[in-house]
């Protein structure tokens, strides 16, 4: 029993000496940049994260959507197979014109389980919750975010790179 309990820590030690610690969008999350007018504006993390945080994130990620697919109330089993569409939606919007993006900003746009973040830095005036308004309009979006320094100064409130 002692040597079981002696080999199970020395495999917990070295798993996590052995973690891989480079950032990566390990679940393909779509990400992308919308504008980039404000120079200034400090790039989001976004869904970037290192092997553990994955690892961590794994379960919560299997399970979200799951309900609702059983209750046949959605088309997927899984909340992240709408994010692609989504995603393109978003893009197709700005290209049409349908999604105002605003001048003078550099914004980038996450997309996760159906769920939006839009992160960046938009100029002075700018009236808060346009972007979630415009991202809660796009189909099959449950959630938008926008998470924004208005002005060129101050602090952002997300995790940057």
């Amino acid at each position: 029993m002692r040597s079981l309990v002696l080999a199970l820590a020395a495999f917990a030690s070295a798993s996590t000496f052995g973690a891989d610690e480079k950032l990566e969008n390990r679940f393909n999350d779509p990400f992308f940049q919308l504008s980039a007018a404000a120079p200034s504006c400090p790039e989001p993390l976004g869904p970037l994260m290192t092997e553990d945080e994955a690892i961590r994130d794994t379960h919560h990620r299997l399970e979200r959507g799951q309900r609702c697919y059983l209750e046949k109330r959605c088309r997927y089993s899984s909340s992240y197979q709408y994010d692609p569409e989504i995603a393109q939606a978003i893009q197709a919007a700005v290209r049409d014109g349908r999604f105002k993006v605003p001048k003078e900003s550099s914004l980038w746009i996450l997309v996760q389980g159906r769920r939006v973040f839009a992160y960046g830095c938009v100029p002075a005036g700018y009236r808060a919750g346009g972007l979630r308004d415009q991202l809660r309009r796009i189909p099959d979006v449950e959630v938008a975010v926008e998470d924004v320094r208005t002005g060129p100064r101050g602090t952002v409130g997300y995790r940057v790179r």
